[in-house]
């Protein structure tokens, strides 16, 4: 497992991570002030990293390793939403298992919203990943001993042009490492809620502020077989939890059916 000093990256939503030391290690996890810790046995698949048991966001990051700063939920919306024709990437599942194109099974984007930028989604490799952290080859490490095998992700403005729904999958080697990653995510900051009907689920919601424009947030994190996903939702005022949770049972039906 790698060592090193501690530092600190603006995750893909917003949110910080920190590379821990002895034997810890502390990555981000996409979300809005949530950190990953792993560390010490557990149940991933072929490999040596577990995380350590506590939640996310930033959609979520954080157990202690280094202390994570604290961030603000992320505001900002991609420009100009355009209409949503279906996208053409192909994909399936077996079992646990996930192959071809992992844009394939981003959440589908609901009737009459508007997805920003390419309606297939953007792919991420490993090294994308990496790259928007502090410290981008300790990074690459901790990714490729987790066995990540890429990402994939996609915004969408909802129909009533209130909410900025934001999906992130991150494709493991294996269903372990992937759960091994979601029950290693803790948050800094923000109220902890459980997700009805979701298992293995976190979610964490961040109040309004005067610091974020008057918008508020709310993510929801969890994985099916070998793919973590997490589903950050935001705008103006208190984004719903009943909201969160349908469009969470709606991303686990495409992880799990390819439909």
């Amino acid at each position: 497992m790698p060592t090193g000093s501690s530092g600190k990256k603006t995750s893909r939503r917003g949110a910080y991570i920190a590379l821990g030391v002895a034997g810890w290690l502390v990555l981000a996890a996409g979300t809005a002030g949530a950190v990953v810790a792993a560390g010490g046995s557990g149940s991933g698949s072929g490999g040596t990293t577990a995380a350590a048991a506590s939640p996310s966001p930033v959609a979520s990051a954080d157990a202690k390793a280094t202390p994570s700063p604290k961030a603000a939920p992320t505001t900002a919306a991609p420009a100009s939403p355009t209409p949503t024709p279906g996208p053409t990437v192909k994909g399936s599942v077996s079992g646990s298992v996930h192959s071809g194109d992992l844009r394939y099974f981003l959440l589908p984007v609901p009737d009459g919203a508007q997805v920003y930028n390419d309606v297939n989604g953007a792919s991420e490799s490993c090294g994308d990943i990496a790259k928007v952290m502090s410290d981008p080859s300790t990074s690459r490490s901790v990714l490729d001993q987790l066995g990540c095998q890429g990402g994939a992700t996609r915004s969408f403005l909802t129909n009533d042009g209130v909410w900025t729904v934001k999906v992130e999958l991150i494709h493991f080697d294996g269903p372990g490492h992937a759960s091994d990653w979601v029950s290693g995510l803790s948050f800094s900051q923000g109220d902890s809620f459980s997700v009805s009907g979701i298992s293995d689920a976190k979610g964490q919601s961040f109040a309004p502020s005067s610091s974020t424009g008057g918008n508020g947030q709310v993510i929801g994190v969890s994985h099916v077989g070998d793919v973590e996903y997490e589903i950050d939702i935001t705008g103006s005022g208190t984004p719903s939890r009943s909201l969160l949770t349908q469009l969470m049972q709606r991303q686990e039906q495409r992880l799990s059916t390819g439909q």
